[in-house]
């Protein structure tokens, strides 16, 4: 590959791995299990608040569990910052996580804001998350609590 090709590459790549963050927060929002999974390599990791789930299946029931009795999920991801190795990447980018209980009482929402790190690989489907991990560095408003594993 010539320098440009190279350059070209890596923005491609920079891209495919940002676009992967936001899909993340849009397929958590639209309670999308199916497609938060695809994100996922078969054998990913998530961890949060210490506890790790393994595989697509433990890594869907998570949020199935925790997010399911919301009436309505925002979630925003800023700041992202990726770093390519060839195949693999690192990334991690912040996030302001909004959950309303009930949409007749829209003012009434937990909140939570943090950052996630990732390890990413290129597949022949796209990028994947082989590892996230959540770091969460602050709630708001109504209590928001991640459960505990099945």
């Amino acid at each position: 590959m010539s320098a440009v090709e190279d350059r070209l590459q890596a923005l491609e790549d920079r891209q495919a791995v940002s676009d992967l963050m936001l899909a993340f927060g849009a397929a958590l929002d639209a309670k999308d299990w199916d497609a938060y999974a695809e994100l996922f390599l078969e054998d990913g990791k998530f961890t949060i608040e210490g506890q790790a789930r393994h595989g697509r299946e433990e890594i869907v029931a998570g949020p199935r569990r925790d997010l399911d009795r919301y009436d309505a999920l925002q979630h925003y991801s800023t700041n992202h910052k990726v770093e390519l190795n060839g195949d693999q990447a690192t990334s991690s980018h912040y996030l302001i996580a909004i959950h309303v209980d009930d949409s007749g009482a829209m003012e009434l929402h937990g909140d939570a804001g943090g950052r996630y790190d990732c390890k990413c690989v290129r597949t022949p489907a796209g990028w994947r998350f082989a590892e996230v991990e959540l770091f969460v560095f602050w709630r708001a408003g109504e209590a928001f609590v991640v459960q505990p594993k099945d």
